[in-house]
Protein backbone atom coordinates (compact mmCIF):
# COMPACT_ATOMS: atom_id res chain seq x y z
CA UNK A 1 0.00 0.00 0.00
CA UNK A 2 1.13 3.58 -0.74
CA UNK A 3 0.67 6.96 1.00
CA UNK A 4 -0.65 10.30 -0.32
CA UNK A 5 -0.41 13.82 1.21
CA UNK A 6 -3.31 16.30 1.09
CA UNK A 7 -2.00 19.54 2.60
CA UNK A 8 -4.48 21.99 4.07
CA UNK A 9 -3.75 25.54 2.94
CA UNK A 10 -3.85 27.19 6.39
CA UNK A 11 -2.26 24.44 8.46
CA UNK A 12 1.37 23.27 8.69
CA UNK A 13 0.38 19.59 8.59
CA UNK A 14 -1.04 17.72 5.63
CA UNK A 15 -3.06 14.59 5.15
CA UNK A 16 -1.05 11.87 3.43
CA UNK A 17 -2.92 9.08 1.69
CA UNK A 18 -1.04 5.84 2.24
CA UNK A 19 0.20 2.70 0.53
CA UNK A 20 1.95 5.02 -1.86
CA UNK A 21 1.94 8.34 0.05
CA UNK A 22 0.53 11.36 -1.78
CA UNK A 23 1.13 14.94 -0.69
CA UNK A 24 -1.05 17.99 -1.49
CA UNK A 25 1.49 20.70 -0.94
CA UNK A 26 1.82 24.17 0.53
CA UNK A 27 4.59 25.12 -1.88
CA UNK A 28 3.97 27.92 -4.35
CA UNK A 29 2.91 26.75 -7.81
CA UNK A 30 5.87 26.19 -10.08
CA UNK A 31 6.03 24.01 -13.18
CA UNK A 32 8.58 21.24 -13.50
CA UNK A 33 10.74 22.31 -16.47
CA UNK A 34 10.49 20.20 -19.63
CA UNK A 35 13.61 18.51 -20.95
CA UNK A 36 15.17 20.02 -24.06
CA UNK A 37 14.71 18.15 -27.35
CA UNK A 38 17.32 15.44 -27.91
CA UNK A 39 19.05 14.56 -31.16
CA UNK A 40 16.90 11.43 -31.42
CA UNK A 41 13.61 13.35 -31.60
CA UNK A 42 12.68 11.54 -34.81
CA UNK A 43 12.31 8.34 -32.72
CA UNK A 44 9.95 9.96 -30.24
CA UNK A 45 7.77 7.92 -27.91
CA UNK A 46 5.09 8.88 -25.43
CA UNK A 47 3.42 7.05 -22.55
CA UNK A 48 0.00 5.50 -22.95
CA UNK A 49 -2.77 5.11 -20.36
CA UNK A 50 -2.44 1.34 -19.95
CA UNK A 51 -4.36 -1.44 -18.25
CA UNK A 52 -5.57 -1.09 -14.68
CA UNK A 53 -3.20 -2.30 -11.95
CA UNK A 54 -4.08 -2.71 -8.28
CA UNK A 55 -2.45 -0.05 -6.10
CA UNK A 56 -4.00 1.15 -2.84
CA UNK A 57 -3.49 4.39 -0.93
CA UNK A 58 -4.42 5.73 2.53
CA UNK A 59 -4.11 8.95 4.56
CA UNK A 60 -1.30 10.04 6.86
CA UNK A 61 -0.25 13.52 8.00
CA UNK A 62 2.98 15.25 7.05
CA UNK A 63 4.42 18.63 6.11
CA UNK A 64 7.25 19.80 3.89
CA UNK A 65 10.40 20.99 5.67
CA UNK A 66 11.01 23.64 2.98
CA UNK A 67 7.66 24.22 1.23
CA UNK A 68 9.00 26.78 -1.21
CA UNK A 69 11.96 24.81 -2.57
CA UNK A 70 12.52 21.24 -3.70
CA UNK A 71 15.65 19.47 -2.50
CA UNK A 72 16.25 18.42 -6.12
CA UNK A 73 14.48 18.43 -9.48
CA UNK A 74 15.63 15.90 -12.09
CA UNK A 75 14.46 14.39 -15.36
CA UNK A 76 15.11 11.50 -17.73
CA UNK A 77 14.41 11.72 -21.46
CA UNK A 78 13.21 8.61 -23.28
CA UNK A 79 13.17 7.65 -26.97
CA UNK A 80 12.87 4.50 -29.08
CA UNK A 81 15.56 2.08 -27.86
CA UNK A 82 16.78 0.94 -31.28
CA UNK A 83 17.18 4.48 -32.60
CA UNK A 84 18.78 5.64 -29.36
CA UNK A 85 21.37 2.87 -29.36
CA UNK A 86 22.23 3.65 -32.97
CA UNK A 87 22.60 7.35 -32.21
CA UNK A 88 24.65 6.81 -29.03
CA UNK A 89 26.60 3.57 -29.53
CA UNK A 90 29.45 4.56 -27.22
CA UNK A 91 27.50 6.35 -24.51
CA UNK A 92 28.27 5.54 -20.88
CA UNK A 93 25.52 3.46 -19.27
CA UNK A 94 24.20 3.39 -15.72
CA UNK A 95 21.31 1.56 -14.05
CA UNK A 96 20.00 4.37 -11.85
CA UNK A 97 20.13 8.11 -11.31
CA UNK A 98 21.42 9.07 -7.83
CA UNK A 99 19.43 11.89 -6.23
CA UNK A 100 20.47 14.07 -3.28
CA UNK A 101 24.10 12.95 -3.59
CA UNK A 102 23.15 9.29 -3.41
CA UNK A 103 20.52 9.43 -0.65
CA UNK A 104 17.95 8.19 -3.18
CA UNK A 105 18.43 5.93 -6.20
CA UNK A 106 15.95 6.43 -9.05
CA UNK A 107 15.61 3.69 -11.65
CA UNK A 108 13.17 2.81 -14.43
CA UNK A 109 12.22 -0.88 -14.47
CA UNK A 110 11.04 -3.01 -17.39
CA UNK A 111 8.19 -5.53 -17.26
CA UNK A 112 10.50 -8.05 -15.55
CA UNK A 113 11.49 -5.54 -12.84
CA UNK A 114 14.97 -5.11 -14.31
CA UNK A 115 16.51 -1.62 -14.52
CA UNK A 116 16.50 -0.19 -18.04
CA UNK A 117 20.00 1.23 -18.75
CA UNK A 118 20.32 5.01 -18.84
CA UNK A 119 22.62 6.42 -21.53
CA UNK A 120 24.59 9.57 -20.77
CA UNK A 121 25.23 11.91 -23.68
CA UNK A 122 28.36 14.02 -24.10
CA UNK A 123 26.38 16.97 -22.71
CA UNK A 124 25.49 14.99 -19.57
CA UNK A 125 21.86 14.35 -20.50
CA UNK A 126 20.45 10.99 -19.35
CA UNK A 127 18.38 9.12 -21.93
CA UNK A 128 16.39 5.91 -21.70
CA UNK A 129 15.52 3.52 -24.52
CA UNK A 130 11.91 2.34 -24.61
CA UNK A 131 10.06 -0.20 -26.74
CA UNK A 132 6.65 0.60 -28.18
CA UNK A 133 4.00 -1.25 -26.16
CA UNK A 134 6.28 -2.23 -23.28
CA UNK A 135 5.26 -1.51 -19.70
CA UNK A 136 7.59 0.32 -17.30
CA UNK A 137 7.71 1.31 -13.62
CA UNK A 138 9.44 4.11 -11.71
CA UNK A 139 11.34 2.94 -8.62
CA UNK A 140 12.88 5.03 -5.84
CA UNK A 141 15.14 3.50 -3.18
CA UNK A 142 15.71 5.61 -0.07
CA UNK A 143 19.13 4.84 1.42
CA UNK A 144 18.88 7.56 4.08
CA UNK A 145 17.22 7.89 7.48
CA UNK A 146 15.03 10.78 6.28
CA UNK A 147 11.50 10.79 4.84
CA UNK A 148 10.92 12.38 1.45
CA UNK A 149 8.09 13.31 -0.86
CA UNK A 150 8.34 12.35 -4.54
CA UNK A 151 6.40 14.51 -7.00
CA UNK A 152 6.55 12.94 -10.46
CA UNK A 153 5.40 13.73 -13.99
CA UNK A 154 5.33 11.73 -17.21
CA UNK A 155 5.13 13.63 -20.51
CA UNK A 156 4.50 16.80 -18.48
CA UNK A 157 1.46 15.32 -16.68
CA UNK A 158 1.30 14.72 -12.94
CA UNK A 159 1.09 10.98 -12.25
CA UNK A 160 -1.56 11.51 -9.55
CA UNK A 161 -4.07 13.97 -10.96
CA UNK A 162 -3.34 13.93 -14.71
CA UNK A 163 -2.93 17.72 -14.78
CA UNK A 164 0.06 19.78 -15.91
CA UNK A 165 3.07 19.13 -13.70
CA UNK A 166 3.62 21.56 -10.81
CA UNK A 167 5.84 21.58 -7.75
CA UNK A 168 2.68 22.46 -5.82
CA UNK A 169 1.05 19.13 -6.68
CA UNK A 170 0.59 16.15 -4.41
CA UNK A 171 3.42 13.60 -4.21
CA UNK A 172 4.14 10.10 -2.94
CA UNK A 173 5.78 9.54 0.43
CA UNK A 174 9.15 7.76 0.36
CA UNK A 175 9.94 6.58 3.89
CA UNK A 176 13.47 6.27 5.28
CA UNK A 177 15.22 3.06 4.20
CA UNK A 178 12.22 2.03 2.09
CA UNK A 179 11.46 1.82 -1.60
CA UNK A 180 8.63 3.31 -3.65
CA UNK A 181 7.32 2.06 -7.00
CA UNK A 182 5.03 4.10 -9.25
CA UNK A 183 3.43 1.85 -11.85
CA UNK A 184 1.06 4.23 -13.60
CA UNK A 185 -1.28 7.22 -13.60
CA UNK A 186 -3.53 7.06 -10.55
CA UNK A 187 -7.18 6.38 -11.39
CA UNK A 188 -8.55 5.96 -7.86
CA UNK A 189 -7.52 5.04 -4.33
CA UNK A 190 -7.18 1.42 -5.42
CA UNK A 191 -5.99 1.47 -9.04
CA UNK A 192 -3.49 2.99 -11.47
CA UNK A 193 -3.35 2.92 -15.29
CA UNK A 194 -0.07 1.24 -16.26
CA UNK A 195 2.73 3.21 -17.91
CA UNK A 196 3.26 1.81 -21.44
CA UNK A 197 5.55 3.24 -24.10
CA UNK A 198 3.50 4.24 -27.15
CA UNK A 199 3.61 6.21 -30.38
CA UNK A 200 2.92 9.93 -29.85
CA UNK A 201 -0.63 9.74 -31.21
CA UNK A 202 -1.60 7.09 -28.63
CA UNK A 203 0.03 8.81 -25.67
CA UNK A 204 -2.04 9.98 -22.72
CA UNK A 205 -0.71 13.51 -23.20
CA UNK A 206 -2.08 13.61 -26.76
CA UNK A 207 -5.53 12.46 -25.64
CA UNK A 208 -6.34 14.46 -22.53
CA UNK A 209 -7.20 18.19 -22.24
CA UNK A 210 -4.29 18.91 -19.87
CA UNK A 211 -1.72 17.30 -22.15
CA UNK A 212 0.81 19.03 -24.40
CA UNK A 213 2.64 16.90 -26.97
CA UNK A 214 5.64 19.22 -26.76
CA UNK A 215 6.39 17.53 -23.42
CA UNK A 216 6.39 13.96 -24.76
CA UNK A 217 9.36 11.78 -23.88
CA UNK A 218 10.36 13.17 -20.50
CA UNK A 219 9.90 11.85 -16.95
CA UNK A 220 10.27 14.47 -14.22
CA UNK A 221 10.87 14.16 -10.48
CA UNK A 222 10.96 16.68 -7.64
CA UNK A 223 12.11 15.65 -4.14
CA UNK A 224 11.04 17.36 -0.89
CA UNK A 225 11.95 16.56 2.71
CA UNK A 226 8.91 15.96 4.91
CA UNK A 227 8.15 15.63 8.61
CA UNK A 228 5.59 13.00 9.63
CA UNK A 229 3.15 13.14 12.49
CA UNK A 230 2.50 10.15 14.77
CA UNK A 231 1.33 7.61 12.19
CA UNK A 232 -0.84 5.77 14.72
CA UNK A 233 -2.91 8.96 14.98
CA UNK A 234 -2.53 10.03 11.36
CA UNK A 235 -3.90 6.93 9.61
CA UNK A 236 -7.54 7.60 8.79
CA UNK A 237 -10.29 6.17 6.64
CA UNK A 238 -11.68 8.50 3.97
CA UNK A 239 -15.50 8.74 4.22
CA UNK A 240 -15.78 10.40 0.80
CA UNK A 241 -13.18 8.72 -1.46
CA UNK A 242 -15.01 9.65 -4.66
CA UNK A 243 -14.36 13.33 -3.95
CA UNK A 244 -10.62 12.89 -4.40
CA UNK A 245 -9.21 14.17 -7.69
CA UNK A 246 -7.20 11.66 -9.68
CA UNK A 247 -6.20 11.39 -13.33
CA UNK A 248 -9.09 11.12 -15.81
CA UNK A 249 -9.04 8.57 -18.67
CA UNK A 250 -7.89 9.64 -22.15
CA UNK A 251 -10.23 10.65 -24.98
CA UNK A 252 -9.26 9.03 -28.26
Amino acid sequence: MHHLLNIEAKKPWAKLIGGLCLLSLLAACSGIPAQQQATTSSAQLGTQWGEGLESSVQNIEASRISPQQAEQVASITYRDAKALNQALPNAARQLNLPLLQGAIEWSVLDENDRPIPLLRTAQGQLMLGGTNGARYTLKFQNLSNRDYEIVSTVDGLDVLNGQAGSLNNTGYLLNAHRSLTIKGFRKSQDEVAAFRFATPDLSYAANTPAGDTRNLGVIGVAVFRVALKDQSKAMQANPFPADSTYAQPPRY
